[in-house]
């Protein structure tokens, strides 16, 4: 088959699958398969639309097979670190195994450590973890800072951090979901002097606060003697979760916080799409909007601020950025807060980024090219679906602007 008709058939087969056509696609992938068995992206795009079809088991062994083939093939990791499988899951010792597998292969290769990190961190092994976690932090940052190769990483414990320079993220990214927050992440640790953490999405403050301070701080590079650098997070569910804000204050009251907004019926149908392609979504976009209407509709201003009853809402809840930046704000001075629009962000990707800088005390970094990160393809909403949305977020719109402009952030928007 010539190159021409791979891309044909490729985009065939992906245009089934957005469509929800998950039967006629996965059939076709698995033709590619038996035309190329040797092949890891055809196996890796089996995997994503069998998870998409919540075949949850198959598309793991599908990523492990890519792996397999080619044990740096990195699209595979990262469906695999974000599998929903329970800490009991069987499929997570043979996940170890693929992994200490790739490790004895590729010794400096850093997704390996960090998906063997959160595996076993799934099953409470932590001190090995926080170990693995440091090399991969090593490992990553020596490639993109070789001058750091020779160095002296002295990783304290938490008690000796709290007398350092730095006890783990200068600054997160807490929120919004589906809002950019990749992008904004990827073009920050651009710069020469930030650090990426192990990954972008930590999910301490939310998800893993049981597994301990120390589990969170090898997740970043320690300070360095002799270098200034700055290095944070993403996790954009902090801003929703019911005690990350708190957690957070409690554990890192000096943080700066960057919080990015976006168009909230444009948020929630891309909330919509990302669920339904890791196979966590089965409904009909109007249906599941019908659903979180019919249970916000007797909400009430006071009702709104109990982030714990409205967790399973997805999609609304997730976009009334008043109630979710309140408890935040009462925890945290104004001028620990940056608050950017994601319109304005991909419009304007370098003029974003030098207020980003400037924010945390870093000279300009412009970039070559300001690529989308996590994006996602996808035909638009209904336009009756989206226009009762729009109705329903306009009072709540009106709300947000009133009280930013209450506390003094000069934040707009162009959502009324």
């Amino acid at each position: 088959m010539s190159f021409a008709d791979r891309t044909f058939t490729d985009t065939f087969r992906d245009s089934l699958k957005d469509e929800g056509k998950l039967q006629e696609s996965i059939a076709l992938y698995e033709q590619s398969i038996a035309q190329n068995p040797n092949s890891p992206s055809a196996y890796h795009n089996l995997g994503k639309a069998l998870q998409q079809n919540g075949q949850i088991a198959e598309a793991v062994a599908c990523h492990q097979k890519a792996i397999l083939l080619q044990p740096n093939f990195t699209a595979a990791y990262f469906p695999l670190m974000y599998a929903p499988l329970p800490k009991d899951s069987p499929l997570i010792d043979s996940l170890v195994a693929l992994y200490r597998e790739v490790i004895e292969i590729l010794p400096n290769f850093p997704l390996a450590y960090i998906n063997l990190a959160v595996a076993l961190s799934k099953q409470g092994k932590i001190q090995e973890s926080i170990a693995l976690f440091q090399t991969a932090v090593r490992l990553q940052t020596v490639a993109s800072r070789p001058q750091l190769s020779q160095v002296e990483w002295n990783w304290a414990s938490s008690r000796e951090a709290q007398l350092s320079r730095r006890e783990s993220a200068d600054f997160i990214i807490v929120g919004s979901p589906r809002c950019g927050t990749t992008s904004l992440y990827k073009y920050l640790t651009s710069h020469p002097q930030i650090l990426s953490a192990a990954h972008k999405e930590i999910c301490f403050f939310s998800e893993h606060f049981n597994k301990g301070i120390d589990w969170y701080r090898s997740h970043f590079p320690p300070s360095i003697d002799g270098h200034h650098f700055l290095t944070g997070e993403a996790t954009p569910t902090y801003l929703t979760h019911p005690l990350a804000a708190e957690r957070l204050h409690g554990c890192l009251p000096q943080v700066k916080l960057i919080v990015i907004l976006r168009n909230p019926v444009d948020r929630a149908f891309s909330h919509y799409q990302m669920l339904v392609r890791r196979g966590t979504e089965r409904r009909s976009f109007e249906k599941a909007i019908g659903s979180e209407l019919q249970l916000l509709a007797g909400a009430t201003e006071t009702s709104l601020e109990d982030r714990n009853h409205w967790k399973d809402c997805h999609y609304i809840y997730k976009s009334l950025y008043a109630c979710s930046l309140k408890p935040w704000m009462k925890l945290f001075p104004r001028e620990q807060f940056l608050i950017l629009q994601s319109e304005e962000f991909y419009a304007h990707p370098a003029a974003t980024l030098t207020q980003v800088f400037d924010f945390l005390d870093l000279p300009d970094f412009p970039l070559r090219n300001y690529q989308k990160y996590n994006g996602g393809d996808y035909q638009p909403a209904d336009d009756a679906v989206s226009q009762r949305l729009r109705e329903y977020f306009q009072p709540h719109n009106r709300k947000l602007a009133e009280y930013l402009n209450s506390v003094g952030t000069g934040f707009t928007h162009r959502w009324l």
